[in-house]
């Protein structure tokens, strides 16, 4: 049997069998591309090296910052296998650091935006011997030419998730009573229409989505059902980014697999704004909605454009507990603005309001992320916190002027790897970190602060929400 010429590499997709390369295997097997793909989230590396050596090019899909870090070591890896290899970085966190990783050797190409198509005709011309650096495909970065990223309409294929590692290696979804199912995942849209200055999908996007057609979507998860899914995850940035295209999804895969379970993601100004659509995707098996709280101080919301209010977030806890429908926010604590007095805010919010088996751990630890080309970077370039860009991690360095929220950051990150490693509950780190903050920001805590929460753990997926 003969090896595939081409590869297609997955470092990490937040749990999920990866979109990323279902859907251009899809694309290069309709064009009559011999490919082979490996998931590095569930698969060896090692496996493969008959395929790394007899490739001629090799895919690396990175999505999100995670993902760029074990790009990099794996790019390294490749090269000592196969020195001739082309190599391709695709994604959107490729796109933000394309200098770097052209400029060190990572790669030989970068591709983002809406990426498959000039996946194909780079595979084309490097399969025909016709490649040339100096005069790539559209939508295609080398040493010696920028393209933009392709932000155009395509004719979107149904992925091709056959031969990828079965959904058993992947996050499972844990309902309301604990137990355990396959979950899939899908997209409905591409980029988003709002621009949260922090969003990389911001930077690469800015500000324009596109619809992805309802019979894709739909034979997307009727194949996954096919192999015993029975919850999908929405992936797309904003799943009500169009409001009509998503109810009408969710009729449509209520009517055909009406015991099917799903998540997705929103922001809280539209959770708020379709409030009764909301209503009507629960009571046609939404589990849980995942949306980026983020803070709580109203200063910080503006300055990053998030588009909500503290008195929206309350306002969506009320709502969510009155209709019965798990809320799972997300949160960005640590930034150049936040106070300790914020952090405490934030802690205090949680616990008083019955979320805390709601929010991963290692959401209380999450530092803002100012990657190259961001459109952050560009407003707050010349402030006194900004650093000088950290390329080989990929973001610009800053620094809080507030010693106490650095070392209250450090040692949470700590606080909450050890938890991780020790299957330590939620409530219990959450205990812990309340108890740290209160420390650093030299306050007491009164027990009543120890909120003891009131329901069972709500439904949500095993896998912990990383960038």
């Amino acid at each position: 049997m003969s090896i595939s010429k081409v590869l297609l590499i997955s470092c990490y997709e937040l749990g999920h069998q990866p979109f990323s390369l279902a859907s251009p295997l899809k694309f290069m097997s309709d064009e009559g591309i011999l490919v082979d793909s490996v998931d590095l989230a569930v698969e060896d590396i090692n496996n493969y090296y008959d395929q790394i050596q007899s490739s001629l090019l090799i895919f690396v899909s990175v999505r999100m910052h995670n993902a760029l870090r074990q790009g990099v070591r794996l790019s390294q890896k490749i090269r000592t296998i196969n020195d001739r290899v082309h190599l391709c970085f695709y994604g959107d966190y490729a796109g933000l650091n394309a200098e770097y990783l052209l400029s060190d050797s990572h790669a030989d190409s970068i591709i983002s935006g809406e990426f498959e198509i000039s996946m194909v005709e780079l595979a084309r011309l490097i399969l025909n011997e016709a490649y040339d650096y100096k005069s790539p495909p559209e939508g295609v970065s080398t040493s010696c030419v920028k393209s933009e990223p392709v932000l155009q309409r395509m004719p979107f294929l149904v992925p091709e998730r056959q031969g990828l590692p079965d959904y058993s290696n992947y996050a499972r979804f844990r309902d309301e009573h604990g137990k355990l199912h396959l979950a899939g995942s899908t997209e409905t849209t591409r980029g988003c229409k709002y621009e949260c200055l922090h969003c990389p999908v911001t930077s690469v996007y800015h500000g324009r989505f596109f619809v992805i057609p309802e019979d894709v979507v739909l034979s997307d998860i009727r194949n996954q059902v096919e192999k015993g899914v029975s919850h999908i995850s929405f992936t797309d940035p904003d799943f009500l980014n169009g409001p009509s295209h998503a109810i009408k999804i969710v009729r449509l895969l209520n009517y055909e697999f009406p015991e099917i379970t799903f998540d997705f993601t929103a922001r809280i100004s539209h959770l708020l704004k379709y409030e009764d659509l909301l209503i009507e995707m629960k009571n046609s098996g939404c589990a849980f909605v995942v949306s980026a709280l983020e803070l709580l101080n109203d200063d910080i919301l503006q300055l990053l454009d998030k588009g909500h209010t503290r008195l929206d977030i309350e306002r969506t806890t009320k709502m969510f507990q009155e209709i019965d429908l798990v809320w799972r926010p997300s949160l960005l604590p640590f930034t150049p603005w936040t106070s300790i007095d914020d952090f405490l805010d934030l802690v205090d919010f949680v616990g008083s309001n019955d979320l805390i088996n709601n929010i991963d751990p290692v959401q209380f630890s999450l530092r803002l992320l100012i990657p190259p080309n961001s459109v952050l970077y560009d407003s707050y370039s010349h402030s006194s916190w900004m650093g000088n860009l950290d390329a080989a991690n990929f973001t610009y360095i800053w620094h809080h002027s507030d010693l106490r929220m650095e070392r209250l950051w450090s040692e949470i990150n700590d606080l909450v790897r050890e938890s991780q490693k020790l299957d330590s509950s939620y409530y219990d780190t959450f205990i812990k970190i309340e108890k740290l903050a209160y420390e650093l920001a030299g306050k007491d805590m009164s027990f009543s602060k120890f909120v003891t929460q009131h329901r069972p753990i709500p439904a949500g997926l095993t896998e912990s929400w990383f960038c």
